[in-house]
């Protein structure tokens, strides 16, 4: 809770850097900011559940992933590892509005029917959920194994991650105060992206360096 109060504290600071990169942008951590990246998988051993088909390449998104959440719109800030609420200026143009720390490295999220970005932060191994209007964090739970993938099925409120340091991908419920595990899964190696079919269930993991595409029927 302490941890949560003082990044609620942060937030009217955080609401006024907008997209500077200068010294003056409190969430200037280091003076070339990278985003995180997958880790590289190991070598996968063994047979992996599911289907599994020949291919799977993987393109790395921009800096900036945009999001609606609950009517709004949202930016993840991959550099800062933030996410912030779009407000306009007095002109009518959107403009960045409150900002939230999202870990050390976020890089993937998607919101969920609950009015909430679930976001996985890769570098620090941990899945965080943050409600809009106003921007609070809502949950925040341990998924080591550097996550990076993340993709939501709404019918069973499961949030499936890839651990691309482990080749493995793991189910979260998600409908509770905290998460709670219910699946988990190796995959192909190299496990950097994942979609979930929303009528099926069937969850989709594809390998970023043409490792297979593995289909799983939970």
């Amino acid at each position: 809770m302490r941890r949560l109060a003082a990044l609620l504290l942060t937030t009217a600071t955080l609401a006024a850097c907008g997209q500077s990169e200068g010294s003056s942008d409190p969430l200037q951590v280091a003076e070339t900011l990278e985003a995180a990246k997958p880790a590289h998988s190991p070598a996968q051993n063994g047979t992996v559940p599911g289907d599994v088909t020949p291919g799977g390449s993987f393109t790395e998104g921009g800096t900036t992933l945009k999001f609606q959440v609950n009517g709004r719109n949202v930016e993840l800030d991959r550099l800062r590892s933030a996410v912030f609420e779009m407000t306009t200026d007095d002109k009518g143009a959107e403009v960045r509005g409150t900002g939230l720390r999202a870990g050390d490295g976020a890089t993937n999220g998607v919101a969920d029917r609950y009015g909430r970005l679930l976001v996985v932060d890769t570098r620090g191994g941990e899945f965080i959920a943050f409600s809009v209007n106003p921007l609070i964090m809502r949950q925040r739970y341990p998924v080591p194994g550097s996550p990076y993938g993340i993709a939501y099925d709404a019918k069973r409120d499961i949030a499936w991650i890839t651990l691309t340091e482990r080749n493995e991908v793991v189910g979260l419920n998600v409908a509770g105060g905290e998460p709670t595990e219910k699946h988990r899964f190796p995959t192909v190696r190299q496990p950097n992206t994942v979609s979930v079919d929303q009528e099926t269930g069937r969850v989709t993991v594809t390998s970023g360096d043409n490792g297979g595409i593995q289909v799983i029927a939970p």
